[in-house]
This record gives structure tokens, sequence and C-alpha cells, in this order.
């Protein structure tokens, strides 16, 4: 599958006034705002290109803030800073801010092409866990990065000064465009499509009317009780949204937005998540038909917790979740992770002074997911046990075209891979019976079936007399 680095090969010499901004481009976009952009820029002002940065890419100074590891982020950014098309976009307004203080990862910047066009690209979710638990947050109430966002895009599309990060040279916060009719476009992938949309739903009639295109990728709506449904309504005709086939963050509380895109993806699972995954085809997105049903489950799970829960209840659930999370002193997901046992012993004394409101949700999800996981293991064993047999049987059948000898030897060899699988499915079953593993059972059970009646008709011929049947009742078992 083709992904955004053979994008920027095929169109990396096509600037934007030979070939005008499109959804591949947003996405390269969004994973530009990912990157911390501070190191790169000159402290005494003057224009600042996305070619600049590769110099300081190259020493190693630029860093990836997108959770999850890099996943082919640092080659998409390198190979657009170099090429004419997203090398020569001018970098203003560039802005990251933390402050677990006040439960806020917020960052932005605009991507501008001469005079004809810029876009507004909100960082996602990064490694923080306060970055983590905002996505949380949405689900009770508005974030302080969504009052950022909302302020940023207005400041940026009526040329204001904005908010210094403290890196940021005055000279690039806002400088005036000669062109009264630039378009702007917005967009963000993860939580930074949460910002995008809501930032969008903020704007006046005046300043939306400016706003080309609306671009989410793959992030979280926001609950009714935080953010009217109607509100969506006044930048739905201006929005693309685009998730991949199996998405997880993209579908909770899913923003309702007539404009939705399927992309296919080179991962499996949450991983699909990830920009640097998805497919480009002919120089668009490699769409897809449908939703993979697999992320059916945590999505239904997530749901219910939401709409069957007041708001005070969500509140509480998260704030114990996140101090939990945070009692070993871990700051970020890697520092998380890495703590060993006396990190996850100060995690676990705070979970048992959880409210029974948390202690149940948890209890829940830790259900949802260790059976979601037993009926894909077991559905899993079924398909490969069909599979199997069919194929077996096609053997079958090809060889009984040649003669009851070339027949007994296939016969032997395919149902004996069968019986493999049966047995292996046989130690499933002891450790776990289900419906669906019964079924493959009883599907491997009527191949055996055709075996006895092969042997015998096989048996049959050896010996010289007719057989039941001729060789096409054979062909159509």
């Amino acid at each position: 599958m083709d992904r955004l680095t053979d994008y920027i090969a095929w169109l990396g010499d096509v600037d934007f006034d030979a070939k005008p901004l499109n959804e591949v481009d947003a996405l390269i976009m969004c994973v530009i705002s990912y990157f911390d952009l501070g190191p790169a820029m000159d402290p005494n002002g003057g224009i600042f290109y996305l070619k600049d940065c590769v110099r300081v890419e190259n020493s190693g100074k630029l860093g990836l803030k997108i959770t999850g590891g890099d996943l082919g982020n640092s080659d998409i950014f390198k190979a657009a800073a170099e090429s004419r098309r997203f090398g020569e976009l001018v970098i203003t307004r560039f802005v990251d801010q933390l402050d677990p203080g006040k439960d806020l990862q917020f960052s932005a910047v605009v991507l501008s092409w001469k005079d004809k066009f810029s876009f507004i690209a909100y960082r996602g979710t990064d490694d923080t866990l306060v970055g983590w638990k905002e996505d949380f947050m949405i689900a009770y109430t508005r974030t302080q990065a969504q009052k950022l966002a909302a302020e940023y895009a207005k400041a940026a599309i009526n040329e204001k000064p904005g908010t210094r990060s403290g890196r940021m040279p005055a000279s690039l916060m806002g400088k005036k465009s000669r062109n009264e009719n630039k378009l702007w476009y917005i967009g963000g992938h993860s939580k930074g499509a949460n910002l995008a949309m809501y930032a969008a739903c903020m704007l006046s009639d005046r300043d939306l009317s400016k706003v080309e295109r609306v671009f989410v990728l793959d992030g979280p709506g926001s609950a009714p009780e935080v953010l009217d449904p109607g509100l969506l309504k006044r930048i739905d005709a201006k929005t693309t949204r685009i998730i991949p086939e199996y998405s997880v963050i993209g579908r909770l509380m899913e923003p309702q937005l007539s404009n939705t895109l399927i992309v296919e993806s080179a991962f499996d699972g949450f991983m699909q998540h990830s920009l640097a995954s998805w497919g480009v085809y002919h120089g668009g997105l490699a769409l897809s038909e449908m939703t993979e049903p697999k992320d059916r489950w945590i999505n239904e799970t997530l749901r219910k917790w939401i709409e069957g829960m007041p708001v005070e209840t969500r509140e509480t659930f998260v704030n114990e979740l996140f101090a939990g999370l945070m009692a070993g002193g871990a700051q970020t997901v890697p520092e998380l992770m890495s703590g060993g046992l006396a990190g996850l012993e100060s995690v676990l004394k705070s979970f048992s002074g959880f409210s029974d409101t948390t202690k149940e949700i948890l209890s829940q999800l830790k259900s949802a997911a260790i059976a979601e996981l037993k009926d894909t293991t077991l559905s899993g064993i079924k398909e490969a046990a069909i599979d199997t047999a069919s194929a077996a049987i096609t053997g079958i059948k090809e060889a009984a075209k040649g003669g009851a000898g070339v027949v007994l030897d296939a016969a032997g060899a395919a149902l004996s891979g069968i019986k493999e699988v049966a047995a292996d499915g046989a130690s499933v079953a002891i450790e776990g019976a289900s419906a669906a593993f019964d079924s493959a059972k009883k599907a491997i059970g009527n191949i055996l079936n055709i075996e006895k009646k092969l042997d015998a008709e096989i048996a049959a011929s050896e010996a010289g007399a007719e057989p039941e049947g001729d060789s096409s009742r054979v062909n159509g078992a």
C-alpha cells in the first residue's frame, strides 16, 4: 500500500499553485504539528520556512511529541521539509503549552502558502498523561485546550497577535496578509481534530465564511451535555471527517458529520490511529468501503459508559483514574511504563482507594475486553478450521480426477491437516468451550465423515466392485 512518503515522492516538486491542497496534504500538515518547531526558529525574527527545519532535524534537535512512538512520522516530516511543495510553506504562530496544574496540553501552528492559503494545524495527544486526561475530560467539560483553540483560530484568521509561547519571536506571531481573499483551512488529528471542530464551531459567521474546509482526522467528538450537537451543523458543509477502518478514538462520542471518509491502513487494530499508516491511491486517499467490526466492542462499551452515567460521575472517574496513574510520579506514558515494580505499587495502592463507581467502571471495561479477546480467538480458530476443511475438499475433488490411487494419497494428506486443526481446537475447547468452537468441531466432523465414504469407495474400486455412486458424487461432496 502506498503511504504519505510515497505521495511526497510523487508530488514533492508540484507546488500548491499547480495542484491545490487536498485531503492527503491535510494529513501531512497535521503530521507536521506533532513536531516541536521551536528549536528551528530564528529568535531574531524573519520569515521561517518548513525547509529551514531540515538542518535542525538532521542534527536531532526537533522533538516528536506523538504518543505511541514515531511509526514513520519523522520520515514524513523530513521528506515534506525537503520537498518544494511543503518546504516552501511559511511557519507562524507556533505555540506549545503544557500545564499539569491546569490539565492543559495545547500546541498549534499555522502553515501558509504565499498569500493564497493558511492551514491551522492543532496537535493531537502527546505522550503526557495530562494530554491523555484531556481526551477523557471532554466527556464532562469544556477543556482549557478547547478554549485556547477557539481563541487561536479567531486571532489567526483576523491576523491579530496571539499568545507567545516563550520561544516564539514576535515577528512570527501574525504578519498581515496582503490578500484579503486568502483561504483558511483548519485541521487536526486525534485530540487535535476535536480542537479543530470546536474552534470552527466557535467562529463568528464572518470568520467562518473565510474557512474553506475543516479536516477532522480520527478525533473524538464532545458529550452532548458539554457541546450542543447543533453547533456541528454550522460547520457540517465545510467539514471532512476521516477515520481508519479500525477507529476507537475517532468514534468516542462520535461526531455526526455528513462527509465521513474511511481510509485503509497498513497497520492493524488500534495502531491504525497513526497517520503514518494511512493509505494513498493515485494521489488521493485509499478509501475503504466499511469499518471493521473488531472496533465495535470497545466503542459500544465506551458509549454505554458515557451515556449511562451522570456528568458528575464521569468527572469522578476521570479524576480518580489519572490520579492513580500519576501516583508514582510519572508525568508521561513512557515514564509510567518504565516505572517498574515501585511505580506499579504506587498506582495499585491508589486504585485501592477508588470510589465504588470507579471500580465498577474499570471492572466492566476489563470484562468487556476479556470477552472480546475470547470471542475473537475462538472465531479465528473456527475460521481456520473451515478454511482448512474447504481447501482439503477442493484438493480431494481435484485429485479424484486422477483416479482412485491418487485420491487415496491426496485424501490422506489433506485430511491429516484437518485432523491437526481438530486436535489443536480440542485443547482450546477444553480451556473454554463456546458455541463458536462447537460449530467448528461440527464442520470438521462432517469432513471426517467424507473421509469414511471416500475410503469405502476407493476400497470398492480397488477390489473391482461397483462403488456407491459415481465420481461425480465424490466431486460433489
